[in-house]
């Protein structure tokens, strides 16, 4: 007896529900795997079949696979199949429903590639400076004195400290206190807290003050920067792709000029995304300024 035989599309796995969402040149719509791939109007064989979950073409022959096969790309991949799917049902849940991760291997990483716990801390300590000087520009002479004084200023960026150094812009300002938002992923990311808040809200008063009273703020910050270590790196690279995910979704939707009504505070991904690529050194860039977020 021939092994059972299963249909999905080798690229990211969508399996087809028979409906017709194949077309010929002759204009005929059917469901391409009930005469396997050839078209029942015209007797036009095509070699190569669109899938709609992703959008990438495949030979037809390669959407055929048997269970013993399956059990082996499960075997191979399971860890890669895995994080595919809780990226996706995230997703889903924030109200995308059709971006695919269509390229397992895209979702390998190096732990080895991470920033230190320690350098995690001296960002968080610098994003929280920045962010509560924003709001308070009469302290930041204060607050920079202290950043010297705790040998941070040297890893303050050149465009931070345009916010010390002279006047800036509103809009830089309302940029900077955003970055609280980068505070709170980081902690995450070295245990200070224990879960982020959903993506379409702020933290709460309450969570953001016991993680205010974690931070050495006023005070030698060694002890504090030495203890810290990682989450699960797998959780964090999940998150980080999650909102990569979602500013790719949301610049497709500028550039095409349409709104979607997502489960979604755009700014605050933002942040997420760019916290966790500084991280994870994207890109193999380090430096804080030029962190990349293109996808």
């Amino acid at each position: 007896m021939s092994a059972e035989l299963k249909i999905e599309c080798p690229k990211c796995g969508w399996e087809p529900n028979g409906y017709a969402y194949w077309g010929c040149t002759c204009g005929h719509l059917w469901n391409t795997f009930e005469t396997k791939a050839k078209c029942p109007a015209c007797s036009v064989q095509w070699q190569d079949t669109s899938c709609p979950g992703c959008g990438h073409s495949s030979k037809h022959e390669l959407w055929y696979t048997s269970s013993e096969q399956q059990d082996l790309i499960a075997t191979d991949h399971s860890d890669l199949r895995k994080r595919k799917e809780i990226i996706e049902n995230k997703l889903i849940a924030y109200g995308i429903k059709n971006s695919r991760i269509s390229y397992l291997p895209y979702l390998e990483f190096s732990e080895e590639d991470f920033q230190t716990p320690y350098e995690v801390g001296c960002r968080i300590l610098i994003l929280w400076a920045v962010s509560y000087v924003a709001g308070n520009l009469d302290e930041k002479d204060v607050v920079e004195s202290w950043l010297k004084t705790n040998v941070l200023w040297d890893k303050v960026s050149e465009y931070e400290k345009r916010l010390f150094e002279g006047e800036v812009s509103q809009t830089i300002l309302i940029n900077f206190s955003w970055r609280i938002e980068a505070v709170i992923v980081l902690s995450w990311v070295v245990n200070l807290i224990k879960d982020l808040p959903a993506l379409d809200s702020q933290i709460s008063d309450n969570d953001l003050d016991e993680l205010m009273a974690k931070l050495p703020i006023d005070e030698n910050p060694d002890s504090f920067l030495s203890t810290l270590t990682f989450r699960n790196k797998e959780e964090i690279f999940i998150e980080n792709i999650i909102n990569e995910m979602i500013t790719s979704y949301l610049r497709n939707l500028m550039f095409s000029d349409k709104k979607a009504q997502l489960a979604i505070n755009s700014a605050i991904s933002f942040e997420r995304h760019y916290a966790l690529n500084w991280v994870r050194k994207f890109s193999e860039i380090s430096d804080w300024d030029d962190t990349d977020t293109s996808t």
